[in-house]
């Protein structure tokens, strides 16, 4: 008994590795998005997509959650020129002041964090864009004059699952 218990350790500690390696390889396949001044890694089931929103720069989406020919899953970059010079905090401030007020749009959550050594603010909240109920994950940051603001979103459903794509989209994002 003694001298099987050391062998099945090692034969489930093999196996466990093997397992890693593999879904680790799958996990960090991914595309690179360069242009119109900003870079960031998408997942590679993932395609480019047309930018519809004010502002937007960058839009990538899943194809496989496409309705009515747009992704539900998707991240979309906006930049807008701080014209008025706030601060990140005000600038934040002030868009979601009324936001959440008769608009459908529901608050979850909101704080910020550091990213890549920057101050980031983020909020994330549910809302119903053409009759699919979607959760959003709002984050902003400061790059000189412009503010960013990379917006993501899923169906409720989906949107947990989702995490790790939208993770991967925040972490890579750089504005030149």
């Amino acid at each position: 008994m003694k001298k099987i218990l050391p062998l099945m350790v090692t034969i489930f500690m093999v196996v466990l590795v093997s397992g890693c390696i593999t879904n680790e390889d799958k996990n960090n396949q991914s595309n690179n998005y360069t242009q119109g001044g900003v870079f960031f890694q998408y997942p590679h089931s993932w395609g480019v997509a047309t930018v519809t929103s004010p502002n937007g720069v960058a839009a990538v989406g899943d194809p496989l959650t496409a309705s009515n020919g747009t992704p539900t899953t998707s991240v979309v970059i906006q930049k807008v020129n701080n014209t008025n010079y706030y601060n990140l905090q005000t600038a934040y401030t002030q868009n979601y002041l009324k936001f959440f007020n008769n608009t459908g749009k529901t608050k979850v959550s909101e704080g910020n964090i550091t990213l890549n050594n920057a101050k980031v603010y983020e909020v994330v909240y549910t809302s119903s864009e053409s009759g699919i109920m979607k959760k959003y994950r709002a984050m902003w940051l400061q790059k000189g004059k412009n503010i960013y603001v990379i917006l993501a979103s899923a169906r409720i459903e989906d949107y947990d699952a989702q995490q790790a794509n939208f993770d991967l989209v925040f972490n890579t994002f750089q504005a030149s």
